[in-house]
């Protein structure tokens, strides 16, 4: 009974939090405090804020997890002890039934940046965690000046990271909130240059490890080596000629690759080859159930299977859990999904789901 009460409590309490977020906004007007994204500094755009909001709004009903972002306007002087006190000062992460709120703080004066972790969600996001996603994933979109691109890419990964831990059945009602602390100084802080340019993605030395492959599933093995060695050279032989135009433009960070290859590892050896007729387009796909898992599409060329990422792009989406979707079905590749089927959000099922729209 204790169980169902704390479940229907956190439920309610989401149901009228999605409200909280949705009237809040962005800029000086904001509540200094309570506001889920307070930007005095106006460095994001409303679209930007909106999408931020609407993932606070998914980690807080799927994972329990609440979430604030603060953009000071003037220099912090200590952002580490102006972290904990915003923190404590508004309960971050006591209407989950737990320590389990994430407060970041991004101070562009002095180009720094405070993720600051709650007592629940220590064993989480450990400060090694932390300070890695800040220098391998916010510093190189804020390089880049792509400040909004980068906090959202980073609430990505803090979704996949709690995806990809064991359920802790303690995680939620764990603690007596009424007067204790919420977190105690868990989290990391980095400098985070912003605008100094686009990191360097240098040219492999041994570039002929990295060619056109026999096999799809050889490719894909270098293209993990790739990720392995945080490879970032978008001529690569494995590469479609299509591909090495769209990573020549994409900013990929170390953090990505790390995650997306710990999702290549864990389904590995689950991977199924699909080719189709005339042999020169295949997918490797994974079982329905590893919905973080998405396919990779290849075409064969003259020197063997390359990796079209350019398609994968357009075609392919993720919602806010990490869990892919087919967002597009202009393309050739379907042949390899002919066994399953799509709802109207694009959603896998290899049972008949609700027909597409």
């Amino acid at each position: 009974m204790r169980d169902l009460l704390q479940k229907i409590t956190i439920i309610l309490f989401a149901a009228l939090f999605g409200v909280g977020l949705l009237l809040s906004g962005c800029g000086p007007k904001d509540s200094p405090v309570g506001a889920v994204v307070d930007d005095p500094a106006g460095v994001l755009t409303a679209e930007a804020c909106q999408r931020l909001i609407d993932q606070a709004q998914s980690l807080l009903v799927t994972q329990h997890i609440a979430l604030q972002l603060f953009i000071s306007d003037t220099p912090v002087g200590d952002i580490d002890q102006l972290a904990v006190e915003r923190f404590n000062q508004a309960r971050l992460g006591a209407q989950t039934g737990g320590a389990r709120g994430v407060l970041l703080v991004f101070d562009p004066c002095s180009e720094q940046v405070r993720m600051e972790i709650g007592y629940d969600l220590e064993s989480v996001f450990t400060d090694l965690f932390i300070a890695r996603i800040e220098q391998d994933q916010m510093a190189p979109f804020f390089a880049a000046g792509r400040v909004a691109d980068g906090i959202e890419a980073t609430m990505e990964l803090l979704v996949s990271q709690v995806l990809a831990q064991e359920p802790d059945p303690v995680a939620v009602g764990s603690r007596p909130m009424a007067d204790a602390a919420l977190s105690g100084g868990g989290g990391a802080r980095s400098r985070v240059p912003v605008g100094s340019g686009l990191p360097e993605k240098a040219p492999v030395a041994d570039g002929e490890s990295f060619s056109a492959q026999a096999t799809p599933l050889a490719t894909l093995a270098c293209y993990r080596l790739s990720l392995q060695r945080h490879i970032k050279d978008p001529n690569l032989g494995i590469y479609t000629p299509e591909t090495k135009r769209f990573f020549a433009q994409w900013l990929v960070t170390d953090a990505q690759q790390d995650n997306a290859l710990r999702d290549l590892e864990r389904c590995w050896a689950l991977a199924e080859v699909k080719e189709d007729d005339s042999g020169t387009l295949a997918v490797i796909r994974f079982p329905v159930d590893q919905r973080s898992s998405a396919p990779y599409l290849l075409r064969r060329s003259p020197e063997g299977w390359q990796l079209d990422f350019a398609t994968m792009n357009r075609v392919l989406g993720f919602n806010q859990r990490n869990q892919w979707r087919m967002r597009a079905f202009d393309h050739p590749f379907l042949f390899a999904f002919a066994d399953w089927s799509f709802d109207r959000h694009g959603f896998p099922f290899t049972t008949p789901s609700p027909v597409r729209q």
